[in-house]
């Protein structure tokens, strides 16, 4: 790794930290989410995401260890969101800035699909990609390639908005 890749890699990593923090913080005064900690990924995560592939509910086949290795070389800027409720891994999610930096895509994210507690995350995770953004100057988020059709309306009954051409939603911020 180049000593400038490592560089960002080492800022964008406090920034994250910093922004996930303040979600935080702001989350928890919500009664809704107070058991809920956020976080950057960890192996700990990583590892617990496996036993989703055991799951007869998951909806995705994305391998978060192998997933996250690549994307993460790849991208130092990226967006990265674990989830836990109650000392369970409840979602993890990925995404980056684009190419000119003026959104923020969420480009992967799964629910526990054995989640106990039916949390709806994705209002978490839409708040703390937010704040992430903001900090890096962003003025739109994206969720990239709805999974299906039901997926995409309750994207967009929370505010987002379809653009077919791309296959994605956004929402100014």
């Amino acid at each position: 790794m180049l000593a400038t890749h490592l560089e960002a890699e080492e800022r964008y990593d406090s920034i994250r930290k910093i922004t996930i923090g303040a979600a935080q913080r702001k989350l928890s005064q919500r009664p809704e989410y107070a058991d809920l900690v956020l976080d950057t990924f960890s192996g700990k995560a990583l590892m617990e995401s496996q036993s989703w592939r055991r799951s007869a509910k998951r909806r995705v086949d994305w391998d978060w260890i192998d997933g996250y290795s690549s994307f993460k070389f790849r991208y130092p800027k990226r967006f990265e969101l674990a989830v836990w409720h109650k000392k369970s891994l409840i979602s993890l999610t990925l995404g980056r800035p684009t190419y000119n930096g003026t959104a923020l895509r969420l480009d992967f994210i799964e629910a526990n699909p054995d989640n106990p507690g039916d949390i709806r995350v994705f209002p978490v995770v839409l708040f703390a990609m937010m704040v992430y953004a903001e900090a890096l100057g962003a003025v739109e988020l994206r969720v990239m390639k709805p999974i299906n059709e039901e997926v995409k309306k309750y994207y967009e009954s929370v505010g987002l908005i379809y653009v077919e051409k791309g296959d994605y939603l956004y929402m100014r911020l």
